[in-house]
């Protein structure tokens, strides 16, 4: 209700300014108005809501955000930047949504609620905020961005993990995400643990390279390489294709055994394996 009362004040406040105005701006003022009582009145319509966004965005005179509003979004925004678990990131999403009843056409809001509920792995209502924020650029409210394929969910510091082997070098390979980062970890029989590579992810698709060097144990070297794949709908089998590529060695020992490699052999080309999960984690 405070909200509430609040909103009517600002409408108001707006109402009496608004004479005071000439031609386009008068016009644009009550248009906003409008489509703000229309959200005060029916704060779960997301087609409404949208509307007064994407109106707000083009004023040529932007509305003017009540205080509270500015008091509400502080306080969220000193929760989230000290949250440390979801519980915090919920009460952060929380007070974001006190600012955006007050304010719902203050785009800002939206983004860091949605910022808010993903760090809480509540994905599905992360996603529904960035709709308004979709709207405030622009974007075709029926046609959002193609949404990236998914990785199963883990427990642990990564967003996703687990282990294939079957690999023509090593008997397995760690595929850890954390975000659309990647990193590659492998257990040879000379290399017990050693970063295979780090890359990036998009969606189920994945490219990365390594600069080699020793092994895990000191014995032997690893090649540099460039490396590119994918992962299967169900997280059961990587393709995985890897080059040699003896520029990015970062040791003298890894480029000379490369260039080597390469004299012996001729210009690298890639060379493709499918690595099978093991025992799901």
């Amino acid at each position: 209700m405070k909200a509430k009362s609040i909103l009517i004040a600002f409408l108001l406040s707006a109402a009496v300014q608004a004479p005071a105005a000439e031609g386009g701006y008068v016009k644009e003022q009550e248009k906003f108005l409008t489509l703000l009582n229309a959200v005060a009145d029916d704060p779960d319509n997301p087609a409404q809501r949208e509307e007064l966004i994407r109106f707000a965005a083009e004023m040529k005179v932007k509305p003017k955000v009540p205080t509270e509003a500015k008091k509400a979004f502080i306080r969220a925004m000193a929760v989230h930047i000290d949250a440390v678990n979801d519980e915090d990131f919920d009460k952060a999403a929380r007070l974001y949504s006190e600012a955006i009843k007050i304010a719902p056409w203050w785009v800002q809001c939206y983004i860091n609620r949605a910022s808010s509920l993903e760090s809480a792995k509540r994905f599905e209502e992360a996603e529904e905020e960035k709709r308004f924020v979709r709207a405030a650029r622009g974007q075709a409210r029926t046609a959002p961005p193609p949404v990236k394929a998914s990785f199963v969910p883990r427990s642990g510091p990564a967003d996703y993990r687990g282990s294939w082997g079957s690999g023509l070098d090593c008997w397995r390979y760690e595929f850890e995400i954390a975000g659309d980062d990647l990193t590659i970890t492998m257990h040879c029989w000379d290399f017990p643990r050693a970063v295979y590579g780090t890359g990036k992810v998009d969606g189920r698709k994945f490219t990365g390279s390594s600069p080699g060097g020793m092994s895990g144990t000191g014995v032997g070297t690893r090649s540099p390489i460039r490396f590119r794949g994918s992962i299967n709908e169900d997280n059961s089998v990587i393709e995985i294709s890897s080059m040699l590529a003896p520029e990015l060695a970062e040791t003298e020992g890894a480029m000379s055994a490369a260039r080597e490699q390469v004299r012996l052999y001729g210009t690298p080309e890639w060379q493709t394996q499918l690595w099978r999960h093991m025992a799901r984690d």
